[in-house]
């Protein structure tokens, strides 16, 4: 069992019950932050990139206890996008207190492309609007890939997913 902190696309809760494959009233998550780290648009693309900025803050929605299973399908989704998990301290709201803030250990997607190039400050908002629809259309063809993932191109795979899902 593990907590992930996620802080772009899956915030999403259409997207990330379509990566998981199952409801999310059965997973206990929560509003969180990770510190000292920001979270910025692509270039050129329609997903952010979470990168260190000194005392800046990373908004995001930890999940607790995922099984194996959700991990394997969360790992395939952003493993086709070259990230990779790792382990990290944030802070959740306290449901007790509403003025204290607890520290948890959580993992958390970087991107391991280092030669990526940010731009703007990341808008879960904006996506949803600009790219939310056609992104949950192109996730629940792509998500039935992943008991192919040793065998074809995932990136190559979404990239042509996404291309004509997007002309539709």
């Amino acid at each position: 069992m593990a907590n992930i902190f996620l802080y772009g696309t899956l915030c999403d809760l259409e997207l990330l019950q379509i990566c998981l494959g199952r409801s999310l009233d059965e997973i206990d998550k929560q509003p969180a932050r990770l510190d000292n780290y920001s979270v910025f648009w692509v270039k050129g693309r329609n997903f952010p990139v979470i990168k260190f900025v000194e005392g800046a803050s990373a908004q995001g929605l930890v999940l607790f206890d995922l099984s194996n299973d959700d991990l394997n399908r969360l790992d395939f989704y952003e493993g086709s996008f070259n990230y990779e998990l790792r382990k990290v301290s944030i802070y959740i709201e306290n449901k007790q207190l509403s003025d204290h803030m607890d520290l948890v250990e959580a993992q958390v997607y970087f991107n391991t492309d280092e030669k990526i190039e940010v731009g703007d400050q990341w808008s879960l908002r904006n996506w949803q609007t600009e790219f939310g629809d056609v992104s949950r259309r192109v996730a629940i063809e792509f998500m039935q890939l992943h008991n192919l993932s040793n065998e074809i191109d995932l990136l190559m795979e979404y990239e042509n997913i996404y291309s004509r899902v997007f002309k539709n």
